[in-house]
Parts: structure tokens; C-alpha cells; sequence
């Protein structure tokens, strides 16, 4: 009896042992396979990271970059203001004098007979924009008016050089942008022509930001980065040719700050325009 009693608790003890082992198997099973896919999944999630930092990298390679041509001067003086005013009003007649024709003639050779007021960007006679140019217009932020002062993106797209658009973003409006639509039978863009910062007063342009950078989007796209000189002037930019998108759509040009020139006085940066040459005109 004591025998048969001790047989089977040999055997319960081996089964119980055999039940630890295989429990013990088990975890160790379990721990393996727990740490493997631990290190799989952190293997992906590196190269993931690898793959999505080519990709960036590959996309800032492609990324073009362009430096402007430096157009004259506008001359937004008292006496051009006047100057021009003065010639506009003699064209506007018919019994001029001879000293008054004489006069005319120097004021059309210095000032250009295109233009209506010192303030205008282009000329009155026939441009590129007789043929189209973009119909809409946004932007991200804008400043609030100021007394008299309205600084919404259409003061960019105005042709003038008395009024600017200006972001209102708090700081120097660093990721702000202004986006510009052409329908799809404008003529093609060619060339984008920048009058960088608030160009109405040697005051307003040196106490505001001035671009430094724009970051050029086409049709939702990164194109390219513009760099801007810190002059009061036109800056000329010759990007190749844009329009007429073979599926019907419209082009649309943003253009993001991506640094600006610190302003004196303000740390509001501004553009008085961006205007655009290209063909499909005449």
C-alpha cells in the first residue's frame, strides 16, 4: 500500500514537472517572440525615418533656386509726382503753345507717356496683362488698416506703387503667403517681377521687413526659393513658363516668407507687388 501510494505521487510530481517545463518553454517562447517583433517593428519604424529623410532630402535637391535681375529705380519723388501730373494735364489738351509742346516733349522722354501717375507700375499702353493675368487673389494674414492705410492682399496686385500688402501675423510673418490665380486661357507666365517692401517712402520702406526669401509653390507644389536683394526696387525673376495646364485647371503661384530684412522701427514684413510678363500676347 505505501508502495502503490508512493507510485503515484511519483508520477503526479512528473507531471507537474513536466507542466513547469512546458510553461517555462512556453514564456520563453513568448519573450522571444515578444523581443523579435520589438526589433522588427523598431527596425521598420527606422527605416521608415531613412526613407521619408531621402525623400526630403531629394525633394530640397530638386528644389530650384533663383537670384533676380535688378530693374531701375521707380522714381516716386515730389517732383515726379509733379512732373508727371504736369504732363498728363498737357496731353490732356489741345492749344498748347509752342514752349508748352517743347515742355511735353521733355516731360514724355523723361517720365514715359504711359504713365497716368508716378505711382504706376506699368505703363498704360498695351503689356502683357492686355491679354489676361490672374483673377484672384489671397492671402494668409493681413495687418490691420491704419487710419487710411488698407494692407490686404490686393494692394499687391493693384500696380501701384503707393499701396502694399503687409502679413499680420504676429513677428516677422515668417510662413505667411500670398497666392495668386490665373485662369487656364490667361497668357503663360514667364517672369515674376517683385517690388520688395513698402516702397511708397524712403520711411515706410527702411522702418518696415523687407522679403528676403520667398518660397515659390506652382500649382500646390515647392518650384523653387526667389532671392531677394535688399534694394528699393523691381527685382526681376525669370522662372521659365507656367499656364495653360493641359487638364483645364488654373495656375496658381504662392509665395511663402521663408526670411525676411528686419525693418527699422516695425517687425511687420510687406511687398508692394508682384506682377508677372510672360507670352501668348499680340
Amino acid at each position: 500500500m505505501i508502495v502503490f501510494i508512493t507510485s503515484i505521487s511519483s508520477f503526479q510530481i512528473k507531471d507537474y514537472i513536466t507542466g513547469l517545463d512546458m510553461k517555462l518553454i512556453f514564456r520563453k517562447n513568448f519573450v522571444h517572440t515578444r523581443k523579435t517583433l520589438r526589433m522588427t517593428i523598431k527596425n521598420i519604424s527606422i527605416l521608415l525615418l531613412v526613407l521619408l529623410g531621402w525623400n526630403y532630402a531629394s525633394a530640397q535637391t530638386n528644389v530650384k533656386t533663383f537670384f533676380p535681375k535688378i530693374l531701375a529705380i521707380p522714381d516716386l519723388s515730389e517732383q515726379a509726382q509733379k512732373g508727371v501730373a504736369r504732363m498728363m494735364e498737357l496731353i490732356n489738351r489741345t492749344d498748347l503753345s509752342e514752349a508748352e509742346d517743347k515742355e511735353l516733349e521733355i516731360l514724355v522722354e523723361k517720365y514715359g507717356e504711359g504713365k497716368a501717375t508716378a505711382w504706376d507700375v506699368i505703363d498704360e499702353g498695351c503689356s502683357w496683362y492686355c491679354g489676361g493675368g490672374n483673377y484672384k487673389i489671397k492671402a494668409s494674414s493681413v495687418l490691420n488698416a491704419q487710419g487710411t492705410n488698407s494692407y490686404e492682399a490686393e494692394a499687391a496686385n493693384d500696380l501701384s506703387y503707393k499701396t502694399a500688402w503687409v502679413e499680420g501675423k504676429k513677428g516677422a510673418g515668417i510662413g505667411e503667403y500670398i497666392e495668386y490665380h490665373f485662369k487656364n486661357n490667361s497668357p503663360r507666365v514667364t517672369s515674376i517681377i517683385i517690388s520688395n517692401g513698402y516702397v511708397k517712402s524712403e520711411y515706410a520702406w527702411k522702418n518696415n521687413n523687407r522679403v528676403k526669401q520667398l518660397k515659390l509653390y506652382v500649382n500646390g507644389e515647392i518650384y523653387g526659393v526667389l532671392n531677394l536683394a535688399d534694394v528699393k526696387t523691381d527685382q526681376e525673376f525669370a522662372i521659365g513658363t507656367f499656364g495653360r495646364n493641359p487638364d483645364g485647371s488654373d495656375l496658381i503661384l504662392k509665395f511663402e516668407i521663408l526670411d525676411v530684412y528686419p525693418g527699422s522701427k516695425y517687425n511687420d514684413t510687406a511687398i508692394t507687388e508682384i506682377y508677372f510678363d510672360g507670352i501668348d500676347v499680340h
